[in-house]
């Protein structure tokens, strides 16, 4: 399972966000939708080997959404639609379980490091543009770990200590800065081809 791990420091915990407005109502929850797409949306159909974690801290509380590709249903490639969707997700009673709104998605109570402790068996790749740079990666990457991008605010101090702490190694795809969701394209190109890989 190819996993992304997506924080959106602004991202509102709340369905009450106008469809209209995605970007002005939602605390940036449009950079999420993005990412969203970036992972799934192949020509005609979804990856089915892909899991994606929204983590929200635009509220009182953290909340978690999770995407599963294998029962993932209604995802569209424009923002409106998978917005919708992150909104039915938002209006279910988020607590210490996953709760299902609709096929495929889930949501709970909890933020980052409860996410990483329930990770804690699985490869972490935390993009940073100061990272190890992928091309050089003498173990390559692997074809089945989480990878950890921050939004358009980056990371935290607090945050990257957990991510440390964690075990996550620190790649760089170039020292230019690029949004999330082009580096899970790019991430995606580099795993279906084969390229920087540990099988490869």
């Amino acid at each position: 399972m190819r996993t992304f791990i997506i924080v959106g420091h602004k991202a509102t915990t709340s369905p009450s966000f106008s469809l209209e407005d995605i970007p002005g109502t939602s605390g940036r929850l449009d950079i999420l939708c993005r990412a969203v797409t970036a992972a799934f949306v192949l020509s005609h159909g979804i990856r089915k080997d892909v899991c994606v974690y929204l983590i929200l801290l635009g509220g009182q509380e953290p909340k978690t959404i999770r995407l599963c590709g294998e029962t993932l249903r209604h995802l569209n490639p424009d923002e409106r639609t998978t917005a919708a969707l992150l909104k039915k997700a938002l209006a279910v009673p988020a607590t210490e379980e996953w709760a299902m709104s609709t096929s495929g998605i889930f949501v709970r109570a909890g933020g980052l490091e409860r996410l990483l402790a329930d990770l804690k068996d699985v490869s972490l790749i935390y993009l940073r543009e100061d990272g190890e740079d992928v091309r050089g990666l003498e173990e390559g990457l692997p074809a089945d770990a989480a990878y950890i991008l921050g939004d358009h605010l980056g990371m935290t101090a607090e945050e990257e200590r957990l991510i440390g702490q964690a075990g996550a190694k620190t790649v760089s795809l170039g020292a230019t800065s690029l949004h999330a969701d082009h580096c899970i394209v790019l991430l995606n190109w580099i795993l279906d081809a084969n390229l920087f890989t540990a099988e490869r």
